[in-house]
Protein backbone atom coordinates (compact mmCIF):
# COMPACT_ATOMS: atom_id res chain seq x y z
CA UNK A 1 0.00 0.00 0.00
CA UNK A 2 2.47 2.56 0.20
CA UNK A 3 3.08 4.86 -3.16
CA UNK A 4 -0.84 5.89 -2.77
CA UNK A 5 -0.26 8.44 -0.10
CA UNK A 6 -2.45 6.71 2.62
CA UNK A 7 -1.55 6.87 5.84
CA UNK A 8 -1.36 3.34 7.98
CA UNK A 9 -1.77 5.36 11.67
CA UNK A 10 -4.51 3.83 13.36
CA UNK A 11 -6.13 0.26 12.90
CA UNK A 12 -4.55 -1.47 9.81
CA UNK A 13 -7.89 -3.68 9.89
CA UNK A 14 -10.13 -0.47 9.39
CA UNK A 15 -7.56 0.55 6.45
CA UNK A 16 -7.82 -2.69 4.76
CA UNK A 17 -11.87 -2.37 5.09
CA UNK A 18 -11.37 1.52 3.32
CA UNK A 19 -9.01 0.34 0.63
CA UNK A 20 -10.39 -3.53 -0.08
CA UNK A 21 -12.50 -2.32 -3.44
CA UNK A 22 -9.16 -1.11 -5.10
CA UNK A 23 -7.91 -4.84 -4.92
CA UNK A 24 -7.95 -6.61 -8.55
CA UNK A 25 -8.10 -9.71 -6.79
CA UNK A 26 -11.60 -9.63 -5.84
CA UNK A 27 -12.92 -8.66 -8.88
CA UNK A 28 -10.97 -11.55 -10.64
CA UNK A 29 -12.51 -13.99 -8.17
CA UNK A 30 -16.24 -12.80 -8.53
CA UNK A 31 -15.85 -13.30 -12.01
CA UNK A 32 -14.31 -16.83 -11.94
CA UNK A 33 -16.94 -17.49 -9.77
CA UNK A 34 -19.44 -16.14 -11.82
CA UNK A 35 -18.37 -18.21 -14.42
CA UNK A 36 -17.98 -21.01 -12.66
CA UNK A 37 -21.71 -21.13 -11.43
CA UNK A 38 -22.88 -19.90 -15.06
CA UNK A 39 -21.22 -23.27 -16.70
CA UNK A 40 -23.05 -25.71 -14.03
CA UNK A 41 -26.24 -24.22 -14.64
CA UNK A 42 -26.03 -24.69 -18.70
CA UNK A 43 -24.24 -28.01 -17.91
CA UNK A 44 -27.83 -28.87 -16.47
CA UNK A 45 -29.27 -28.27 -19.60
CA UNK A 46 -27.51 -31.05 -21.60
CA UNK A 47 -28.35 -29.84 -24.95
CA UNK A 48 -24.58 -28.02 -25.60
CA UNK A 49 -22.00 -26.81 -24.33
CA UNK A 50 -21.30 -24.73 -21.08
CA UNK A 51 -19.00 -22.25 -22.58
CA UNK A 52 -22.07 -19.85 -23.52
CA UNK A 53 -22.92 -20.40 -19.91
CA UNK A 54 -19.85 -19.39 -18.45
CA UNK A 55 -19.86 -16.49 -20.72
CA UNK A 56 -23.02 -15.35 -19.15
CA UNK A 57 -22.28 -15.85 -15.64
CA UNK A 58 -18.98 -13.96 -15.65
CA UNK A 59 -21.21 -11.07 -17.23
CA UNK A 60 -23.87 -11.56 -14.40
CA UNK A 61 -21.08 -11.44 -11.92
CA UNK A 62 -19.31 -8.16 -13.42
CA UNK A 63 -23.11 -6.02 -13.24
CA UNK A 64 -23.90 -7.56 -10.00
CA UNK A 65 -21.10 -5.86 -8.44
CA UNK A 66 -21.85 -2.72 -10.20
CA UNK A 67 -26.44 -2.89 -9.68
CA UNK A 68 -26.11 -3.93 -6.13
CA UNK A 69 -24.18 -1.31 -4.80
CA UNK A 70 -26.13 1.21 -6.62
CA UNK A 71 -29.31 -0.14 -5.05
CA UNK A 72 -27.82 -0.69 -1.35
CA UNK A 73 -26.55 3.15 -1.51
CA UNK A 74 -29.82 4.03 -3.10
CA UNK A 75 -32.15 2.28 -0.85
CA UNK A 76 -29.78 3.72 2.38
CA UNK A 77 -29.59 7.44 0.90
CA UNK A 78 -33.64 7.38 0.84
CA UNK A 79 -34.39 5.83 4.11
CA UNK A 80 -32.61 8.45 5.48
CA UNK A 81 -34.16 11.04 3.32
CA UNK A 82 -37.26 9.60 4.89
CA UNK A 83 -35.87 9.84 8.79
CA UNK A 84 -35.04 13.36 8.00
CA UNK A 85 -38.34 14.09 6.79
CA UNK A 86 -40.28 12.55 9.59
CA UNK A 87 -37.93 14.15 12.17
CA UNK A 88 -38.12 17.66 10.21
CA UNK A 89 -42.51 16.99 11.10
CA UNK A 90 -42.10 15.87 14.50
CA UNK A 91 -39.96 18.85 15.53
CA UNK A 92 -42.16 21.90 13.70
CA UNK A 93 -44.75 20.33 12.87
CA UNK A 94 -46.56 18.79 9.78
CA UNK A 95 -46.18 22.04 6.79
CA UNK A 96 -49.97 21.44 4.48
CA UNK A 97 -49.73 22.97 1.30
Amino acid sequence: MTGWGFSQVGNPNAFRALTRHTDRRNYVGATTIGALIGAGIDSLSGDDGNADGAIIGAITANVLKIVVPMAVTYAIGWAVLRGAAELKDQVFGEVKS
